[in-house]
């Protein structure tokens, strides 16, 4: 099926191969009944914690006074929203309570522990000892919670030489080779457009993170989890790790083409778009030919195989560029797709975002952000017994500080109120 963008091209959605949404509350989501305490900021930790509410967990996190998660000032503001309250905060911290707790006085410290108490999950992404300096580290809290599952999301990892440098998405994709791999051939190396080291480090932080809580039965004196951003980083590569650790091969930037397969890239168009090719079995490599005119290729020496092929990269792909030059992006799709080659448009992420896959799919929710309606990336994990409630949006700075404080630990008004004018905490809704 031809894939298309924007509303002026869009097919009506087709009824014969629909994804099956989630089905109404037949069972409470699977995390339901566990609590995360969440510390981290930015974007690993918190894209792990937001997932973590997605699953059903319940999630508390904890921000500094005045300016909180350092997010809430990163990317664009959103009209109609405070000025702490950005896309990109907005983007990770729904279905989480929020509440501003001083970890840099004793007494804040304290209420944190007593939180941890009462939790199954700690998420921390803070530079390695900094929470244990805090009295906030996994051997600290532990003792308080049987079970206790603490996930530590770091740049580098606990220890070792780079430990301790500070680090971020950029860095971490410049570290460990993600940026020297990407870019055009002979041009300089190029930030992958997505955060790919946080959100792989997330990732890999809901993996342990499930897989530890799976495993409580088993380990019940609870486990610590660690990710590092390069870990995470070089796993994203790791096609390439054997040749690349093993024989010292260098990967070179290809710019739109691929370093282990050919064809397998995108190609100019007649009329100035691109189409992308993934020709990546025999097979579709031999529908490839057959829809370019080039049958005589399927038994050419140069390209019988895919060694073959990388070997003549040279040779083959400029002609392969000549040939997709001589017709529009359309005629290649619908050309294409007879000849059951993958195939797709490059498009931009505008256009991207509106497809009739996409609004198939429901892979936007709709979120109220405080009155303000937004637009917001869904939980791609879908199950037909998990019920699918609606999101709650990124809270406010402090919006649930005294209602936690409250609930969970029995506090009184008067004893929030003291705290609050002490600067120990900041009080919300």
């Amino acid at each position: 099926m031809k894939l298309t963008a924007g509303s002026e091209q869009a097919a009506p959605l087709s009824p014969e191969q629909p994804m099956t949404p989630p089905q109404p509350s037949r069972h409470a989501r699977p995390l339901a009944g566990i609590r995360v305490l969440d510390f981290s900021h930015a974007a690993a930790g918190p894209f792990a914690s937001m997932l973590l509410g997605d699953l059903g967990a319940e999630v508390i996190k904890i921000e500094k006074p005045r300016n909180g998660d350092g997010s809430r000032s990163m990317g664009v503001p959103m009209p109609g929203l405070g000025p702490k309250d950005s896309d990109y905060y907005v983007s990770l911290n729904r279905n989480k309570k929020g509440i501003v707790l001083d970890l840099a006085v004793p007494e804040g410290v304290a209420i944190a522990r007593r939180l941890a108490a009462q939790s199954d999950v700690i998420v921390e992404n803070f530079r390695p000892q900094v929470m244990s300096r805090l009295g906030l580290g996994f051997d600290a809290l532990a003792p308080l919670r049987r079970g206790l599952v603490y996930c530590s999301i770091s740049a580098f990892g606990s220890s070792g030489p780079w430990s301790k440098r500070p680090a971020n998405d950029v860095i971490m994709q410049s570290v460990s080779g993600l940026m020297g791999i990407t870019g055009e051939v002979g041009g300089g190396p190029v930030r992958i457009g997505a955060p790919i080291a946080d959100f792989s480090s997330g990732l890999f932080g809901l993996s342990g993170v499930l897989a530890a809580l799976f495993a409580r039965e088993r380990f019940p004196e609870g486990q610590h989890i660690e990710v590092a951003m390069l870990d995470a980083s070089l796993n994203m590569m790791c096609n390439y790790i054997p040749s690349v650790a093993t024989l010292g091969r260098q990967v070179d930037r290809l710019g739109r083409g691929h370093a282990q397969i050919v064809p397998y890239q995108a190609f100019l168009c007649s009329d100035g778009e691109y189409v992308m090719v993934g020709a990546f079995t025999r097979e579709f490599w031999w529908n490839l030919c057959k829809a370019v005119d080039r049958e005589a290729w399927i038994k050419d020496p140069r390209y019988v195989t895919n060694p073959a092929r990388l070997a003549n990269r040279a040779t083959l792909i400029p002609e392969l560029e000549r040939i997709f030059a001589r017709k529009t992006r359309a005629e290649w799709l619908d050309l294409l797709d007879a000849a059951d080659v993958p195939n797709s448009p490059v498009l931009e992420l505008h256009d991207a975002v509106h497809t009739e896959q996409v609004q198939h799919n429901q892979s936007l929710r709709p979120l109220d952000q405080d009155g303000v309606p937004v637009q917001v990336a869904a939980c791609p994990i879908r199950a037909a017994q998990w019920n699918d409630e609606p999101l709650t949006p990124a809270p406010q700075l402090g919006a649930n500080t005294s209602g936690v404080l409250c609930s969970l630990l029995g506090m009184t008004e008067d004893e929030v109120i003291a705290l609050a004018q002490r600067k120990v905490i900041g009080a919300g809704g």
